[in-house]
């Protein structure tokens, strides 16, 4: 009586642990989403206080009621702004020269790798994301074919 209980646990496991395996990539995508989600938001927050900065120093320089807050905040700014400009702005351009050049080849890299050389079509290799042959694999299959075919008539034949 043991050996058939045996059995069905043996086939309960072999039927979930494929779910198991499929649990723990959705888990890791999951994950990773989750980072760029983060990472994100946190750019968004940033960015949104550097607009609201910016727009209180344009009502600040534009009011013509603050004078006196133009003079003591919007003025020794752009001071420090200009002056930080004039000590590192050669240096400053040729650090964006290079970001950019190296931002283009990297993006022209990953577009040459995600669409272009030895891309297959989805699923041609089993779900591995592996290049495939598939002529290869066609005439394999051909091949195998004609093997069933003559193994029948041999069969036939006896």
């Amino acid at each position: 009586m043991g050996i058939p209980y045996s059995k069905e646990i043996n086939a309960a496991f072999e039927q979930v642990t494929p779910l198991v395996a499929a649990g723990f990539e959705v888990l890791q995508t999951t994950k990773n989403i989750a980072l760029v989600v983060a990472f994100i938001q946190v750019l968004t927050v940033i960015l949104l206080v550097l607009v609201l900065v910016a727009l209180l120093g344009l009502l600040v320089t534009l009011n013509p009621d603050l004078t006196k807050e133009r003079a003591e905040l919007v003025t020794p700014v752009m001071v420090w702004l200009a002056s930080w400009v004039y000590a590192y702005g050669g240096v400053a351009k040729w650090l964006g020269r290079v970001l950019m050049l190296g931002g283009l080849g990297g993006g022209g890299w990953w577009v040459w790798r995600a669409f272009g050389v030895g891309s297959s079509p989805p699923n041609a290799d089993g779900g591995k994301g592996e290049d495939v042959d598939l002529d290869k694999e066609k005439k394999e299959a051909e091949k195998k074919e004609e093997d069933q075919e003559k193994q029948k008539k041999k069969k036939d034949g006896k």
